[in-house]
């Protein structure tokens, strides 16, 4: 919707509602096992490195899911929108968990 020209939904299989949801959850899922693999070898959780990994993980699961476009839908024209898309995701989820009582949940 923001930029038709580098992100694409949708395949001539899989509707663009269908390939949002595939995508979103593979994405999603990534991003989870690398949480928890970061919770495996990390104790102490310093912002600037939670920022970081997450923006990494956050780009990584994202190239993967457009690497997997047949499967899930999601196509990316460059990995520099893919590091845009990375960025905006890791500040949200930032700003999520910083407002939202997912502390109390993880305590």
């Amino acid at each position: 919707m923001f930029y038709p020209d580098s992100f694409i939904f949708g395949t001539y299989r899989m509707s663009v509602f269908v390939s949002t949801l595939t995508a979103g959850f593979v994405w999603t899922f990534l991003v989870w096992l690398a949480g928890s693999f970061m919770g495996m070898f990390t104790k102490k959780k310093r912002r600037g490195v939670m920022f970081g990994f997450y923006f990494l993980a956050n780009f990584v699961a994202l190239w993967l899911t457009a690497r997997m476009a047949p499967l899930t839908g999601f196509g990316a024209t460059s990995f520099v929108w893919l590091i845009y898309l990375a960025l905006v995701a890791d500040t949200v989820q930032y700003i999520v968990w910083k407002t939202g009582s997912f502390k109390k949940m993880v305590k």
